[in-house]
Order: structure tokens, then sequence, then C-alpha cells
């Protein structure tokens, strides 16, 4: 089963993603080579500072579809956006605002979110608390990137504890982002905090939508069962608007950072 890619900035002309078209179809056969199938293109989303439309994502979409197909590069595009966490996305969801259409293939029941890199504000339980009582799931992007959330894994574990999943970054596994977001990454899958792993990717290189390496670090330190749930089953579920399922760790092939096994949530 080829992998699923849940995040990442493949459209150009949006955001500080791809730069044309030709940054686009070499993403595109980067994801390709490395074993992507299927790929969501979340450009950022920030409803304080609207620079975007939702119509013209799914347009993007249908137009670098054909392109790809035309290219005869196999790589399946998926609409969805990035929100940003902030009063935007806490006025949508509580005042009865379409949050339907910026959920991962519009299917209503899944919306990616991300906080500044910096800091976490005091009132992300609440927004994304307000999220969830319009019958969504928060996906928290790459909370290992917070400079907050980084050492503080208790407070990621009380986001998922009250329903909330958490997506790390491809990248982060590899050691783009350095140590600190590399052991952030590890505990939370230790811990089965993140069901989750995509690429975030940016352009070819450096951030690359290439996740065959991840997919080499996911297997080594936890089994392949694991990469399979990781990269392929819940990314699936998600866009199949499906309930998330645990992630198997075979416990030899664990580091010794936690002896921890059962998940982290409580539901």
């Amino acid at each position: 089963m080829p992998f699923t890619d849940l995040h990442s900035h493949i459209l150009p002309g949006f955001d500080d993603g791809a730069s044309d078209d030709t940054e686009f179809l070499d993403m595109a056969r980067i994801a390709v080579r490395g074993g992507t199938a299927r790929m969501a293109a979340t450009p950022h989303y920030d409803l304080e500072n609207p620079n975007l439309e939702l119509p013209a994502v799914l347009a993007s979409v249908a137009e670098h579809s054909e392109l790809l197909r035309g290219e005869g590069i196999a790589l399946e595009l998926i609409p969805g956006v990035e929100v940003r966490i902030n009063a935007g996305l806490y006025d949508l969801a509580g005042g009865g605002g379409d949050l339907k259409g910026p959920t991962l293939r519009c299917n209503g029941r899944y919306l990616l979110c991300d906080l500044p890199l910096i800091d976490m504000p005091t009132a992300t339980a609440d927004i994304l608390f307000r999220v969830q009582l319009c019958g969504i799931v928060p996906i928290l992007a790459h909370p290992e990137r917070n400079r907050f959330l980084s050492s503080r894994l208790e407070a990621v574990r009380a986001l998922v504890e009250r329903g909330v999943e958490v997506q790390i970054n491809s990248g982060s596994l590899e050691g783009l982002y350095g140590k600190t977001a590399q052991r952030s990454a590890l505990a939370l899958l230790d811990e089965g905090l993140a069901r989750i792993v995509a690429s975030d990717a940016h352009k070819p290189n450096g951030r690359s939508p290439d996740l065959s390496e991840a997919a080499r670090i996911i297997g080594r330190q936890y089994g392949e069962k694991a990469v399979r749930f990781l990269l392929e089953v819940n990314p699936e579920l998600a866009l199949a608007g499906e309930d998330l399922v645990d992630v198997p760790l075979e416990p030899q092939k664990r580091s010794g950072r936690s002896r921890l096994f059962a998940r982290g949530r409580q539901r």
C-alpha cells in the first residue's frame, strides 16, 4: 500500500511552497519516487489575514491534477488547507461559519491546524474545542516544531486526551529541524500521541516530499506495522472521514526514551 501524505505545500502561487509549475512537477516526481501515491495540497490559511479563497484551492487542485496526468505522474492530489490556530478560527467555529470547506477533502471531519513556531496561544485548547463542537476533529500539525510544545509532552498529551489528533513531520524524524524537534517527534511516537506522519513539503530539496527516509527511521525504531499505520492506514482513514486507529509499536524496536507502551490518550 503506497503512502498518503496529508500535509504539503505543493501548489504554486499560494504560500512559501512550490514557486511555479516546474517546481510543482519536481516535487510530485520526488514524492512518487519516495512511495507516495496521494498527497493533500494544504496551503496556509490564516482567517485573521485572509489572502486565500477556498474555491481557488479547489480550482488549483483540479488544474494541477490535469497537469500531473499530462506528465504521466501517478500522484493523486487532495484538496485541503493548513489553518492557523488564532482568533479567526475561534470566530468561524463559534459563529456558524463554514468549517466543512477547509477540512481535508472537504469531508467535514478532519481539519489540519497549526500553531506559530515559537509560542502556544493561551486560547489554543478553547479554539480547538470550538472546532470539535462543530463535529470536526482537529489534526495538530507538527507540535514537535513548536518551541513551547517541543519540551512539554504533557501539554500535547492534554490536547490528545481531549480528542485532538497529532501529525508529526517526516523532516523532524530526519533531524531537519534540529535535535530538539527530532527528540520531541520520537517522544510523541514513543508515547502513542502521534498517529500520522506527513512531509509538510515546501520544496524539492530540504523540506522535501520524499517520505522514504522517514519510513526507514520508523521501521527501524518501531517496526514495519508502525510505518503502515502512520503513513498509510491513518492518513487514508482521515481522508475517508473515519476514526483513526492506534499505531502498533514493536517493543523490541523502541528506543530507551520511554518505557510506556500504552497509548497516551484516554477516550
